[in-house]
């Protein structure tokens, strides 16, 4: 037997043939899942919701469980798969399973495990892999009494009592995981008090009331920015700045919800500082030039979006502008008026002219000291 940290995780981009039988599977068990668990991602959620559910229970069960399984995909028994399959169906449905859910135990489910090695693990990707995962655990999501939230394998139980966490774990949880061969992974296995505990879940810390970016989010995107503004990248400027947009408007749109006005600020002077930099490498730009013409205003004329732009019209739509914000707004809009705006070239002239009297002025001073040696050197003489 392979140990679980050794196993590999698979990854598979397309998965249409299996589209239909996911489909089909979600159908069956959604609409149950929802009479009894109607928090449980695989109901459809977004990460908002999971936000507001946090928020909303933190305060009536103040304890709380963080627990996540080591190697989750590739540690699912592809037999213990297939025999939970059908007692879930009898005890979610109340039924026992149909003509065709028999056949797609027999033929396209081992089908789609055929294709991994050790009798074990799921493909990374694939639309069946998130159902199947999803129902693998759902006996424990049935046994756990307590609210909490899933996120694949990664679990946020929700507590009253400070020793409740420790019981549900010894008496609920790891007799299931047992039973279905998967461990618990110990590194971000953690319990605590909300309000004085940091917590993280789906990307977000929650601490104090307050969600925050986790650093290593933050770290990772900085990385694809990186990636993408590379000197050694050869491409058009619009077609880099649009592939920074997909970058900034997935990370802006989905860490909006949190308080994350600073990092948004900190991020947008990092993307454009890149993108500066990556322009100036380019020989259609003089480094003369480039550094009057590149200014924030200029950069956004080109295209580049803003994710503290993303952050203000969301907290705009949800009605959280401040005084302060408004006064800010105002300023902003007299100082971006067009008519008081001085052409970036006659700028970059004046910069010129500028440079030119200070070397003029240079040049009179030497002329002037070596005049006055030549008077010295006559009277000298």
């Amino acid at each position: 037997m392979s140990k679980t940290s050794s196993l590999p995780y698979i990854r598979k981009k397309g998965d249409k043939n299996y589209k239909t039988l996911s489909d089909y599977l979600t159908y069956i068990f959604k609409a149950k899942i929802r009479k009894k668990i109607p928090q449980h991602y695989f109901v459809g959620h977004s990460h908002a919701d999971h936000l507001d559910y946090i928020k909303k229970h933190s305060e009536l069960y103040p304890y709380f469980l963080k627990l996540d399984i080591r190697k989750f995909y590739p540690s699912i028994h592809h037999k213990l798969l297939l025999e939970e399959l059908p007692r879930l169906h009898k005890k979610v449905i109340g039924k026992p399973p149909s003509r065709r859910f028999r056949k797609h135990l027999k033929s396209e489910i081992p089908d789609f495990l055929s294709q991994l090695p050790l009798n074990k693990g799921l493909p990374v990707g694939s639309c069946l892999s998130y159902v199947l995962s999803a129902l693998f655990l759902l006996n424990l999501d049935w046994k756990i009494k307590n609210p909490f939230l899933r996120q694949v394998d990664d679990y946020l139980i929700f507590c009253k009592k400070k020793k409740e966490p420790e019981k549900l774990l010894r008496n609920v949880i790891a007799p299931e995981l047992k039973r279905l061969k998967l461990k618990v992974n110990e590194k971000k296995l953690k319990s605590g008090k909300f309000y004085k505990n940091e917590v993280s879940f789906i990307g977000f810390k929650y601490y104090a009331g307050y969600f925050t970016i986790k650093k290593e989010k933050v770290e990772s995107f900085k990385k694809k920015i990186i990636h993408l503004t590379h000197l050694t990248k050869k491409r058009k400027p619009k077609k880099t700045i649009k592939l920074m947009n997909d970058k900034i408007l997935g990370f802006g749109h989905y860490y909006k919800h949190a308080s994350c006005k600073k990092d948004f600020t900190n991020l947008d002077a990092f993307c454009r500082k890149r993108l500066r930099r990556w322009l100036l490498r380019r020989k259609s730009l003089k480094p003369e030039e480039g550094n009057l013409t590149l200014t924030n205003n200029n950069l956004e004329e080109m295209g580049l979006k803003s994710l503290l732009k993303i952050k203000e019209r969301f907290d705009g739509k949800r009605g959280r502008k401040s005084k302060k914000s408004h006064k800010r707004g105002k300023k902003l809009e007299s100082s971006t008026n067009p008519s008081k705006f001085i052409d970036l070239r006659e700028k970059g002239h004046y910069h010129e002219q500028k440079l030119m009297l200070e070397k003029l002025k240079k040049l009179t001073s030497l002329v002037e000291k070596l005049e006055k040696r030549i008077e010295k050197l006559e009277e000298k003489l």
